[in-house]
């Protein structure tokens, strides 16, 4: 079983505790053996993740006293690490550019499709941030690059039948 399987039989029928989970995955918020939250070696208090998902400090402790009790759920979350900054609302200020992609739907190759007309340009990606589906509802592909896109570049990319929707940042 998968651990959205796992996450999605435990916590179903509680949605506050879904938004809870979904936005510790987001931000790749660990805990540890005595219930603490972690982003990186940063401490998160309770309130700041009740706050962000829209629900309650009670809340949170019940989702992570969950999480401790399940032993995949907890291996998983205490093994969860960030994945660093999101250049994306940065980009232009660091002299960069951000490609926005939206898919017709969540299929393997649309990265490589992307990446490989990049390439051919002779563009070179400083990131690549590609949103789960299982978290987003219209998850959305970033690749932040070095200069400009060419025009042809974008036309090429959104020829690709799994591409809807291309946008320069």
């Amino acid at each position: 079983m998968s651990i959205w399987n796992e996450i999605n039989k435990l916590f179903k029928r509680s949605s506050a505790k879904m938004k809870v989970l979904k936005l510790m995955i987001s931000y790749g918020l660990r805990v540890d053996s005595k219930g603490r939250i972690f982003c990186g070696d940063l401490e998160v208090p309770y309130t700041s993740v009740a706050r962000a998902s829209r629900t309650d400090r009670r809340t949170v402790k019940k989702c992570v006293e969950e999480i401790l009790k399940n032993p995949r759920l907890r291996e998983f979350f205490e093994n969860l690490k960030p994945a660093g900054p999101f250049l994306k609302d940065v980009a232009k200020i660091l002299g960069y550019r951000c490609l926005v992609v939206v898919p017709t739907q969540d299929r393997p190759g649309i990265i490589a499709a992307v990446t490989s007309v990049l390439a051919k340009r002779n563009i070179n990606i400083v990131q690549v941030i590609a949103e789960d589906p299982k978290l987003h509802e219209e998850p959305k592909l970033y690749i932040i690059v070095e200069g400009e896109i060419p025009g042809e570049a974008i036309v090429e990319i959104l020829s690709n039948p799994m591409i809807e929707k291309v946008t320069v940042q």
